[in-house]
């Protein structure tokens, strides 16, 4: 093809046509910049097309990732709940009692001193690899700033829930190291004697104390994974419907 425009060229000047060459040649300089275009537009379009299969791999990854968090989510708070029932009930039991220190002192020896499920473990592995590759940039400022979103609400949840959960812990280590859990032994003299001598008033004080913390561990949980949970699933409709994406 090269060898016939030159021919075509040479001809053209040999015979002195300068109008026509330079006709020719503006024409010629039209074709190499046509294909030329031609080539960058299939080029682009091959990068759009990797781009594409890049991202919905991404989707795909993000919808088992963030699948599994809402299966986790959806136990852990029924668990929860179970805890706040329980706890709600030994305030309730404690509020309509006629105050008789040994009443209650005999239910504080009898109740279960349960502890805490109040950590998230995030499948956060593709929305890391996002950040880090810079590939985030495939999907829409809306649909980033929603990940961005789910991801603090994840790790303010965290962090509210691990702060709690340590406070807790260490009230009810603080309590347990003096009021032993009768719950666990099976020999009744040694129960009776592990809580000889202890005072009433300061025993139901601490475990009051050791309850209420406890609640507002599993309330602020229950709050603040909910909240974590419904931005999920919102995010996962999104994925499945490809929208806005």
């Amino acid at each position: 093809m090269l060898k016939l425009f030159r021919k075509i060229r040479q001809r053209l000047l040999e015979q002195n046509k300068v109008t026509q060459y330079l006709t020719y040649a503006i024409g010629e300089i039209f074709l190499v910049v046509v294909g030329i275009l031609i080539a960058l537009q299939f080029n682009n379009w091959n990068e759009n097309q990797k781009k594409l299969k890049i991202k919905q791999r991404y989707v795909e990854n993000l919808i088992v990732d963030i699948t599994k968090d809402t299966i986790q989510l959806n136990q852990q708070l029924e668990v929860n709940y179970g805890y706040k029932q329980n706890i709600d009930s030994t305030f309730t039991f404690i509020n309509l009692l006629t105050p008789n220190l040994d009443t209650l002192l005999f239910h504080i020896k009898n109740t279960s001193n349960n502890g805490l499920r109040v950590m998230n473990t995030y499948n956060d592995n593709t929305f890391n690899i996002l950040i880090s590759s810079g590939n985030i940039d495939l999907f829409s400022n809306e649909f980033t700033n929603d990940l961005m979103e789910l991801s603090r609400l994840q790790k303010a949840e965290k962090n509210v829930s691990e702060l709690n959960s340590v406070y807790f812990l260490e009230i009810q280590n603080t309590y347990q190291s003096e009021y032993y859990n009768p719950l666990h032994l099976k020999n009744p003299q040694l129960k009776n004697i592990l809580w000889e001598n202890k005072k009433a008033k300061h025993a139901i004080s601490q475990f009051i104390n050791m309850k209420q913390q406890q609640l507002h561990t599993v309330n602020r949980y229950l709050e603040l994974t909910t909240i974590v949970l419904k931005k999920s699933e919102e995010i996962l409709e999104q994925l499945k419907n490809s929208k806005n994406l």
